[in-house]
C-alpha cells in the first residue's frame, strides 16, 4: 500500500484530488491512498477481501471517506460512483488484428492537421506540435475519428492510447481501425500499449478485444473537487 502525505496535498490547494486508488493487475491488488483514510481502507480490506470490485464494496469505501473529503473543503464526484475501469495491454504485434485497418485510416501529419476539418474534440495541431503519434480517419476532407497517445505511464515503456469518433460517424468501425493502426505502430517502436475503459462501456471493451488487447486488470478511484 502506498500512502501519500495528505497535509502536503491539502496545503498545495489542488483543485482536484484522488484520495483513494485501487488497482488490480494480473490478480494482484494494490492501493494508493492519502494518510488520513488509513483506518477506513483497513476496514474496507477486512470487510471485502477478495470482493473489492463488487458494487457493494465500492459504494462502501466511497461513502466511508465522504466525511474526510468534505472536512477538507472538497466534494466527491458521485457520477458513476461505483463504476470502475478495465485495463488492457498489448505487447505482441502479432496479436493485433491489422485487417481491421481501413484504407481511409492514416498517420496524422502537419498537412492533415492544417487542411482537414476536424470533427472530433481533439486538437490536431496540439498533437502534431507535441509530437504525439495519432492515426485518423479522413472522410471527404474531414477528420472524423482519432486514436492517439494519451500518456506515458510512470517508470515504464508503456503508452496509453485513447480514441474518439465524431457522433455522426459512429458505427462504421473507424475506432477499431485507428486503435489497431496506432497500436501496431507503437509496438513496432518497442513500446507496450495500454488501453482503458469503463467496465460498463460495452462498445469500448469490444474494440479492445477485437483489436487484440489482453485484459490484465481493473482499477477504481475516488476523486473529489474543491468546493
Amino acid at each position: 500500500m502506498r500512502i501519500e502525505n495528505d497535509k502536503k496535498i491539502f496545503a498545495a490547494g489542488y483543485p482536484a484530488i484522488v484520495p483513494f486508488l485501487m488497482e488490480e493487475y494480473r490478480g494482484e491488488v494494490s492501493f494508493e491512498i492519502y494518510s488520513g483514510i488509513r483506518k477506513e481502507v483497513r476496514l474496507f480490506e477486512k470487510d471485502f477481501q477478495g470482493r473489492y470490485f463488487t458494487e457493494r464494496a465500492l459504494a462502501s469505501i466511497s461513502s466511508s471517506i465522504d466525511p474526510y473529503i468534505e472536512a477538507h473543503g472538497y466534494e466527491r464526484d458521485k457520477k458513476g460512483a461505483t463504476r470502475y475501469y478495465y485495463s488492457y495491454e498489448a505487447k505482441d504485434r502479432e496479436a493485433i488484428d491489422t485487417s481491421l485497418i481501413q484504407k481511409n485510416t492514416c498517420l496524422l501529419t502537419k498537412e492533415i492537421a492544417e487542411s482537414a476539418k476536424n470533427r472530433t474534440t481533439f486538437s490536431l495541431s496540439d498533437l502534431v506540435e507535441k509530437g504525439l503519434a495519432a492515426f485518423v480517419t479522413v472522410i471527404d476532407g474531414d477528420v472524423v475519428s482519432v486514436a492517439t497517445v494519451n500518456e506515458t505511464l510512470e517508470n515504464t515503456n508503456c503508452l496509453e492510447v485513447t480514441v474518439e469518433t465524431a457522433v455522426l460517424h459512429r458505427g462504421k468501425k473507424y475506432a477499431e481501425s485507428n486503435v489497431a493502426a496506432i497500436t501496431a505502430y507503437l509496438l513496432e517502436q518497442g513500446a507496450t500499449v495500454a488501453y482503458c475503459c469503463r467496465n460498463t462501456n460495452t462498445k469500448s471493451n469490444k474494440i479492445a478485444r477485437r483489436v487484440g488487447f489482453e485484459r490484465v486488470g481493473r482499477f477504481y478511484a475516488v476523486s473529489a473537487y474543491r468546493r
